[in-house]
């Protein structure tokens, strides 16, 4: 094995990261791409790589709120090869110590209640029901 290390996604990325979204959640990453992505401050996209290989990969937007400062992760994805090795865990906690230095006032993301105990491992609480609408 290969010495893994967590960075910012970079544009020689974007290819493999879709293609692990994908996998994990559904054919609705494979769209056109964000050219401005990543260059909004307020997006901050890792991943964790082995040599050129993206193991995983998980997202932080920061919305700045008229008095507060909220974190949501979103699109937290490993590649299914690489599954079981503590990689999301360590990804997540990245962006946590990201959001606290972003002066985030709290840090929430949507689960499956399949996933809700590894989330709830890392130390975050089930607090509210999430409602959606797909377009």
């Amino acid at each position: 094995m290969f010495f893994m290390e967590i960075r910012k996604l970079e544009n020689n990325d974007i290819n493999q990261v879709i293609k692990i979204w994908t996998n994990s959640f559904s054919r609705n990453f494979d769209k056109p791409i964000n050219p401005n992505y990543l260059s909004d401050p307020n997006s901050v996209t890792i991943v964790m790589s082995e040599e050129k290989i993206i193991v995983g990969v998980a997202t932080l937007h920061i919305i700045k709120k008229l008095t507060r400062i909220l974190g949501l992760i979103e699109d937290v994805a490993v590649n299914e090869d690489y599954r079981g090795l503590g990689i999301g865990k360590k990804l997540v906690k990245e962006l946590i110590k990201i959001g606290n230095e972003k002066n985030c006032d709290k840090i929430v993301l949507s689960s499956s209640e399949k996933n809700s105990k590894f989330y709830e491992k890392i130390g975050f609480q089930k607090n509210e029901l999430q409602m959606v609408i797909r377009n």
